[in-house]
């Protein structure tokens, strides 16, 4: 089973709780209007690669707590992301999976594939990115979206203290640099003291 995958990180402290590896998804038919991730909207093959290869290399980087799954929209590519969620269970390790689909369209789904996607993962952050709700908590791009508890793995007073906003800027071994996170609504808007 392959996995349309538009960016993947090693390491990150503001996709999710504790340290994780992030893998962004290509494709999503939600489009919401300032949409941070908006080069990842179009479903064109970016880099395909198989479940297991991705497994391998999560399972091979030391010292982290979990994947994030993003996007783009992570249950346009459920099956094959719930089978990597499996292996990822397997190991000890948790699944947060971000969504602009609400909580409610994703728990009351009949969809075969969403339900096996809901199954492996322990942290649920869903809603549609809202610009006028803008911001939300460390992990919500806008107030709207919720933090959905689906296991015990991600305890939710492990996310009590968690409203600071974050960025994370990640220089690659190519020169590329990764920008992630939820930045402070001043880092779009350029108000006086951000550069």
């Amino acid at each position: 089973m392959m996995i349309n995958c538009a960016g993947f990180l090693d390491r990150s402290r503001v996709n999710g709780p504790g340290e994780r590896t992030v893998l962004w998804v290509q494709g999503c038919p939600l489009r919401c209007p300032g949409c941070f991730n908006q080069p990842l909207w179009s479903f064109k093959k970016n880099h395909l690669v198989s479940v297991e290869d991705i497994a391998a290399r999560i399972i091979s980087i030391p010292g982290i707590d979990g994947v994030t799954f993003s996007g783009g929209e992570p249950f346009c590519q459920a099956l094959p992301l719930a089978e990597l969620g499996t292996i990822i269970c397997d190991e000890g390790l948790s699944v947060v999976t971000f969504s602009g689909f609400s909580a409610d369209t994703l728990l009351c789904s009949r969809r075969k594939p969403w339900k096996a996607l809901l199954r492996v993962t322990d942290l649920l952050v869903a809603g549609p990115y809202l610009q006028e709700f803008f911001p939300g908590t460390s992990f919500c791009g806008s107030s709207n979206q919720k933090l959905v508890h689906l296991s015990t793995r991600i305890p939710p007073e492990s996310l009590r203290d968690k409203n600071e906003r974050n960025v994370e800027f990640t220089i690659g071994i190519g020169g590329e640099i990764t920008t992630t996170g939820f930045p402070k609504k001043s880092f779009f808007h350029g108000e006086r003291g951000c550069t």
